[in-house]
């Protein structure tokens, strides 16, 4: 029971069963829905104005490592205070979104330069196409989201994390380029399809929370990791599509 109690997902259903605080109090999936859009929206547009105002050329390298290692802190800091204090998650995932979105855009507009905008659109149709299609395969429940799978999921991200490490480590020691290719290839295939599933235990954890009588706080919490695994799916998907476009050439 102590371990169930630390739970908040138990915690919360222990709570919903004693008292009815409505729409108004609790969250909904309505509320969720909204606010992923919202962030989403937010992001998108960050990363629209920063891609349009960029010059690729003329962009110093000093400013583009700023970028590229700058905004992720900002946005993995926002998700974590965003967890932690949900009460302030409709200020912290406001920083997500522009941190993430201004990471977004410089990333687009690069691989845009470099590979062509087709790219672009390729990987934000496939990215909303495998949203519609995963929240499909749960609502219907094809696929079932249990206590294995989500054990499955975080073991499958840990592993891939470490695949990368050592695919990193592998470079720098000065493994043959073909090997590299194929093997980075083969983690960035890995990669979409961890990131698709997990739009599924992201499902999960809304459906548990919201029926476990959550504070409409938590919305922005689960908002927030909808569009952290949407955005991490586009980016994996652009990274796949750039290797396609690139071995064509």
């Amino acid at each position: 029971m102590k371990l169930r109690g630390e739970n908040p997902v138990y915690k919360y259903a222990e709570k919903s069963g004693l008292y009815d605080y409505g729409d108004s109090y609790s969250a909904t999936y309505k509320g969720v829905a909204f606010k992923t859009f919202y962030l989403l929206a937010i992001t998108a547009i960050f990363a629209l104005i920063f891609a349009y105002r960029l010059n690729v050329e003329g962009f110093g390298v000093s400013r583009m490592i700023g970028i590229m290692i700058g905004a992720p802190i900002i946005a993995i800091i926002a998700v974590i205070v965003t967890h932690r204090k949900p009460e302030i998650g409709m200020f912290t995932t406001l920083v997500y979104a522009g941190a993430e979105g201004t990471f977004i855009g410089f990333i687009s507009a690069l691989y845009a330069y470099i590979y062509g905008g087709e790219i672009i659109h390729m990987a934000l149709m496939g990215t909303f196409g495998v949203l519609a299609g995963m929240l499909f395969l749960y609502s219907t429940g094809i696929i079932r989201v249990g206590n294995f799978f989500k054990k499955a999921m975080i073991s499958a991200l840990v592993g891939l994390i470490f695949a990368s490490i050592l695919l990193m480590i592998l470079y720098f020691a000065g493994i043959a380029m073909q090997t590299f290719q194929t093997l980075y290839l083969g983690i960035v295939v890995l990669s979409v399809i961890i990131s698709s599933l997990f739009l599924l235990y992201d499902f999960k954890m809304v459906t548990e929370f919201v029926d476990a009588g959550a504070p409409k706080e938590m919305e922005w919490s689960l908002a927030l990791g909808l569009v952290v695994t949407i955005v991490w799916l586009y980016l994996e998907l652009l990274r796949l599509f750039a290797i396609i476009a690139g071995r064509r050439d």
